[in-house]
């Protein structure tokens, strides 16, 4: 994430979007931002606005008790937006996104990270029944791949970038844990299924192409990473 955003972390502020118990709020205060907006609106000791003021401690962050849809900062304020799984749980995603935009200056960077996709309302109905957290307690949710980039662009914000399940270790984790180990996944994917059998085919041209088309298939409720710039 600290390579995608660049240098506008350096010195500037972030605002982190659903900052749960802080953990983005420290990394980003621990990396040489000046000042973290930490939005949660759960004020709870363990998920929430409890856990996180015990976390940061006296680091420079202040926690906010506000959502995306209106966010209690003036226009341009910060450097850096910082989403982590709050999108797809947003019903309508462009007054968020124009609230994210409203409030980054001018060259600032969104990004918004692990947001899951389908394609269709069949997806949608087969990724919702098959996740154990939504099963019990309901809250999930998912957007179409055009339907997120298509908000991003219409707050006014230029896409630099949709990753996809397998395009970065953001999505991938924690299947794997490293870019090399992402690099090398097919040929792991192939040992630990067949053994010796399959560290030989590994090797053979054109099978990696084989395994990499193969655990790309659009998997309903599938990882997306979202890199966007302010004009």
């Amino acid at each position: 994430m600290l390579k995608l955003v660049g240098t506008t972390l350096g010195g500037g502020k972030v605002l982190d979007i659903g900052a749960g118990a802080g953990i983005a709020s420290w990394a980003f205060a621990a990396n040489g931002a000046a000042c973290v907006y930490a939005l949660e609106p759960d004020p709870s000791e363990e998920i929430g606005r409890g856990g996180l003021e015990r976390l940061v401690g006296d680091m420079p962050v202040a926690p906010l008790d506000a959502r995306a849809e209106e966010i209690p900062l003036p226009d341009e304020e910060v450097d850096v937006v910082y989403l982590r799984q709050v999108l797809h749980h947003v019903s309508d995603l462009q007054p968020a996104l124009r609230e994210c935009a409203r409030v980054l200056k001018t060259g600032g960077v969104l990004l918004a990270c692990r947001e899951h996709v389908v394609d269709d309302e069949e997806q949608l109905r087969v990724f919702l029944g098959r996740h154990p957290v939504h099963r019990l307690i309901g809250g999930e949710g998912a957007h179409r791949l055009g339907d997120y980039t298509g908000a991003i662009r219409a707050a006014g914000l230029r896409l630099e970038g949709a990753l996809g399940p397998w395009d970065s270790v953001i999505n991938a984790f924690p299947t794997v844990t490293s870019a090399d180990e992402l690099e090398r996944f097919p040929h792991a994917y192939l040992e630990r299924r067949l053994g010796g059998l399959g560290r030989l085919l590994s090797r053979v041209p054109g099978v990696e192409a084989l395994i990499w088309r193969r655990l790309k298939r659009p998997d309903p409720g599938r990882l997306y990473t979202f890199l966007a710039v302010k004009p």
